[in-house]
């Protein structure tokens, strides 16, 4: 009888256990199936703003496409307008053109008589200038290509010293680090190192000269130089004072007025390459801007290094 009743006692107590275990199971179920719930509503309200957004962003996106659409057709008309004030334009221009043209060649038929009356004076002209702007650039080029070779020697014997200190100073590091380096190979190192110093502070090649890299224009007398009329010329370009020549009127004319300017001789230019392009009335003056221009342009890119004993102690100030 003990027995059957500790075994009722023992089934009822697992039977409340198992209840307990079911109740704390539903329980969870419960909490999690309201919180499915829960994100299942805050999922749909946010969709609903979303979608009422989307619906803000369409009527709006609606509204600037017919807005677009009125405008492309305005800008249609407008283009049609224009294309055929182009066309009225473009006749017109056709027509001014024309008229240009035939004056042109009336004014190159004149000017080609007063070049092939001088042609032979400003060929002799041309051949004494170009003689003397060899010769003076020449000169120039000389003195730069001097420069260039001791440069050449002096970059050499920087990058030897370069290399010098740097394989001292990383022998040095290795050894420092704990590897075994006789002080030997480090000494020969530093030999090379002061001898190349020396070498490069006895080379010691700077810059070029602001003298090396300037041509200023070259002038000479010459029988075709108008010295008065010269002094009238702004060297900046800015003719003001220069006496107008109408190109509407008759070549006897223009002449006329170009020799009212200097009537003691006649003053021929040399104008593009050969004589091609002839002005009575512009002295002769050859300059060398363009040369000069670019040699400022490469001493510009080119900009002075600092010499390697600078680079050196640069270096060791950083190192300490």
């Amino acid at each position: 009888m003990n027995s059957l009743v500790e075994k009722y006692d023992s089934a009822l107590k697992q039977t409340m256990i198992q209840l307990g275990a079911s109740e704390k199971l539903s329980r969870a179920r419960l909490w999690a199936i309201e919180r499915v719930r829960a994100e299942h509503k805050k999922a749909n309200d946010k969709a609903a703003e979303e979608k009422e957004i989307l619906r803000a962003k369409f009527e709006e996106l609606e509204g600037k496409l017919m807005s677009d659409r009125a405008a492309k057709k305005k800008l249609t008309w407008e283009k049609v307008r224009l294309e055929q004030a182009n066309a009225a334009l473009e006749k017109e221009k056709a027509e001014l053109q024309e008229e240009r043209d035939a004056a042109v060649e009336k004014l190159i038929k004149e000017r080609k008589c007063l070049k092939d009356s001088r042609s032979q004076e400003v060929t002799l002209e041309r051949v004494r200038v170009q003689a003397a702007m060899t010769d003076k650039s020449s000169r120039c080029f000389d003195r730069v290509r001097e420069y260039l070779a001791r440069r050449n020697v002096f970059e050499k014997v920087k990058s030897l010293y370069g290399q010098a200190s740097g394989t001292r100073k990383c022998l040095e590091v290795i050894k420092d680090g704990g590897t075994e380096i006789p002080q030997e190979i480090i000494d020969v190192f530093i030999e090379r190192e002061k001898l190349h110093e020396a070498e490069v502070a006895k080379l010691g090649v700077g810059p070029l000269s602001e003298d090396d890299l300037t041509l200023s224009p070259l002038v000479f007398p010459s029988r075709y130089l108008n010295e008065d009329f010269k002094a009238t010329l702004d060297p900046y370009g800015s003719n003001s004072e220069e006496p107008s020549v109408d190109v509407t009127s008759t070549p006897v004319e223009q002449v006329e007025a170009l020799e009212k300017t200097n009537p003691e001789k006649d003053s021929v230019s040399v104008q593009g390459k050969g004589a091609k392009d002839v002005n009575p009335k512009d002295p002769v003056e050859v300059s060398y801007t363009s040369s000069e221009e670019r040699e400022e342009e490469d001493q510009t890119k080119k900009a002075p290094s600092p010499t390697p004993v600078e680079e050196e102690k640069a270096s060791n100030e950083t190192d300490k």
